[in-house]
């Protein structure tokens, strides 16, 4: 508050205590409908009454000395009402106006308010009275009194061509135009306190579709809808219809409804084809989209006037059904397509919904469910389903899905929201593996929200200078020489701190990121062999083992670019080793495999990394040029106390000897592992038992001191 405004208040305080019980008695404190307050000439609240404690919310405390605009809406507010109040007051003498206010809360009524100048006992104008009643009740019944003019301008004017009549709040026919007559068949009399059932199609009667109508007007006021009628002689035809709650005449009581139908029959007729070409499917005849989105915008609204009415979503994606494009072409796997649709509508009630979203993704509408049980037996129904194969044109296809399900009517949602959540648990059952099923949980959006934000900081993270290499050591195990290092990137988050692979190359694959990641760790890699075998002698037989993205081998220009960064870094083409994954050679396409002979060409060294953790055998890898395995360290972890373990590593390792590959085990961490490594004969190890991964320099004095090969 200004030292004007406080000077201004005290002195009208002053006044009022000096000039008489005049204004003492106006701002009363029993006059506790009213809102009375006197304000000072610059707007500053002066005096504050019970009354306008009561209708604003604010304590006197809270007020005293703050501008009187606060009980104006922003509205007002910017178009300088406070402000034009007063200039009113002062040139008229008295200000009258009704208007919007708001209280404390910041809710809002109609309020009628009066502004008049406050004078002193000299004549001179030290303030404003203000009184201000809540009108919102008058208001209320004014606006209703439009909406009645306006009822019956509408029964005047659509006497003709609409059906209009209304209904007790029970729901029995009170009213009946000649309209409604001709439309439906019944007389007023035959319908004079029917119930509103009589004009509804039985089904929709039977499923209590009438009083549900009748309680959303209830709720609502006002409802338009396309619905199914039934006339006197038992014919349907379709009714545009707007159906609004009457509000009660104090004079006739309670008043009810009021209906205006009309029949648009012929209109839907003529758009029944068009209405299926936009809302349907073509290849499947599923719904598509748009109708899927109607639907569920029924079942959300059903929903908040029905909390217990849940519904569920389940998000369907087929797993890898490139494969299938690959295997019988588009054509073939179209009649796939259509199969899965017919096993879906199969699987599901007939008020539930499936629709195709396009490509391989389809979407559930299971309307009336009791909890996320229901949902997953559906989803284990559909599972079941599909496990039997296919068959097309002498085909045997087998497909599986993977299903997100996001539970609807618990709270409050919107389709957006549903529907991004069932999409965020069919990706969180696709990470879990083949055929899954996954419930929404809000741990899941919250992890999509942490990976959207990694995927925007990686992009850039190359050019920004933030990713740098640290380079694991890898040892010959008989002796213990050093052999090589395998490069291994790291990301300086600017926030985050360092962050290794695990914590985002994950999310660098999903977003394509990857790409130039790898090339800088190549670049990088090579880069710093070539300085340690120019700076060390022994350095001259180390290699380096980088890992490259199965997404490389979609790049025309992989096996250039590998060639261009060799002869600029002057690395031998024998000292570096590339690493992929089993996923990628497993592909089995051409180009997979001609880029691997045209690495190898090179004269660049190809290994298997992770291997035992996907779906390959060795006995497939005779047909590409691998030269080495890493067995993952799940198996290495533990192998001198897990027999199954030891088991595995054992066969891992047999095999590849009968192949004539070299073998690498990952995360050698105890002695014990170590020694029944070279039992073994396994050639080559890594983890923290031999070495952590270093940082260049200290990875050159490791060199410096080593014995090496």
């Amino acid at each position: 508050m200004s030292a004007k405004t406080g000077s201004t208040i005290s002195t009208m305080r002053h006044d009022s205590e000096n000039e008489g019980d005049a204004l003492s008695r106006f701002v009363c404190e029993s006059l506790t409908e009213y809102a009375i307050f006197t304000i000072s000439s610059d707007g500053g609240i002066a005096t504050w009454n019970p009354g306008a404690e009561r209708t604003f919310g604010y304590a006197r405390d809270d007020v005293i000395g703050r501008n009187f605009s606060l009980i104006f809406t922003a509205e007002d507010i910017a178009d300088d009402v406070p402000a034009a109040e007063l200039i009113a007051a002062v040139a008229d003498g008295r200000m009258d106006r009704d208007g919007w206010h708001v209280r404390q809360d910041g809710s809002r009524f109609w309020g009628t308010n009066t502004v008049q100048p406050l004078n002193d006992s000299s004549g001179r104008q030290i303030g404003f009275t203000k009184i201000v009643r809540d009108s919102t009740e008058r208001y209320d019944a004014a606006l209703a009194l439009r909406q009645s003019e306006e009822r019956f301008r509408l029964l005047v004017d659509s006497v003709d061509n609409y059906a209009i009549f209304s209904a007790s709040p029970e729901g029995a026919i009170t009213l009946w135009n000649a309209g409604a007559e001709r439309t439906f068949g019944y007389t007023s009399d035959e319908v004079a306190g029917k119930p509103y059932e009589l004009l509804f199609i039985e089904a929709d009667a039977a499923a209590g579709i009438p009083s549900d109508e009748l309680e959303e007007v209830r709720t609502l006021g006002v409802v338009e809808n396309e619905r199914w009628q039934r006339r006197k002689d038992g014919t349907r035809f379709i009714a545009q219809r707007r159906i609004t709650k009457l509000k009660p005449d104090p004079a006739a009581g309670a008043q009810g409804f009021s209906v205006v139908a009309h029949d648009i029959t012929e209109r839907r007729a003529n758009e029944e084809t068009m209405w299926d070409q936009a809302f349907h499917d073509t290849l499947t005849g599923l719904a598509n989209r748009a109708l899927l989105i109607e639907h569920l915008q029924n079942a959300v609204a059903r929903a908040k006037r029905r909390p217990d009415k849940q519904f569920a979503v389940l998000f369907l994606d087929l797993d890898d059904f490139k494969s299938v494009n690959d295997d019988v072409g588009h054509i073939l796997a179209d009649g796939v397509l259509a199969q899965v649709a017919k096993r879906l509508r199969a699987c599901v009630r007939p008020e539930d919904i499936v629709a195709r979203l396009g490509g391989d993704e389809f979407t559930i509408l299971q309307n009336e469910v009791h909890g996320e049980q229901d949902a997953i037996a559906l989803a284990t129904r559909i599972h079941g389903s599909l496990a039997v194969p296919f068959s097309v044109a002498g085909h045997h296809v087998v497909v599986g899905t993977s299903v997100g399900i996001a539970l609807g009517g618990a709270a409050p949602a919107t389709v957006q929201d549903v529907l991004r959540d069932a999409d965020i648990a069919m990706y969180e059952a696709k990470g879990r593996g083949r055929a899954q099923t996954v419930v929404y949980d809000e741990g899941m959006r919250a992890r999509v929200v942490s990976r959207h934000l990694l995927e925007t900081d990686i992009r850039g993270a190359v050019e920004r200078n933030e990713l740098f290499v640290e380079y694991q050591p890898i040892f010959e195990l008989h002796n213990m020489r050093l052999v090589g290092f395998e490069a291994l990137v790291r990301w300086r988050h600017p926030e985050r701190g360092v962050l290794t692979p695990g914590e985002f190359i994950p999310t660098a694959e999903q977003s394509g990121a990857i790409i130039p990641i790898d090339r800088f760790v190549l670049r990088a890699a090579c880069t710093q062999l070539r300085a340690w075998q120019t700076e060390l002698p022994q350095a001259a037989p180390l290699t380096v083992s980088v890992n490259m993205s199965a997404k490389q081998f979609v790049h025309e220009d992989l096996c250039e670019m590998i060639a261009r960064t060799l002869e600029g870094s002057h690395v031998p083409a024998a000292a570096l080793k590339l690493e992929i994954t089993e996923s990628t050679i497993m592909e089995k396409s051409d180009k997979v495999f001609s880029t691997l002979a045209a690495i190898r060409a090179l004269d660049v060294e190809i290994m298997i990394d992770d291997f035992g953790t996907g779906y390959s055998s060795l006995s497939y890898l005779r047909t590409f040029p691998v030269s080495a395995v890493k067995v993952d360290r799940s198996f290495i972890t533990g192998m001198d106390a897990h027999e199954d373990r030891a088991q595995m590593v054992r066969a891992i390792v047999t095999l590849a000897h009968n192949l004539r590959l070299t073998v690498v085990a990952e995360g050698v961490e105890t002695a014990a592992e170590l020694a029944a490594l070279q039992e073994l004969s396994c050639e080559c190890g890594q983890g923290f038992l031999l070495s952590r991964p270093l940082g260049a320099a200290d990875a050159r004095a490791l060199i410096e001191h080593s014995n090496v090969a």
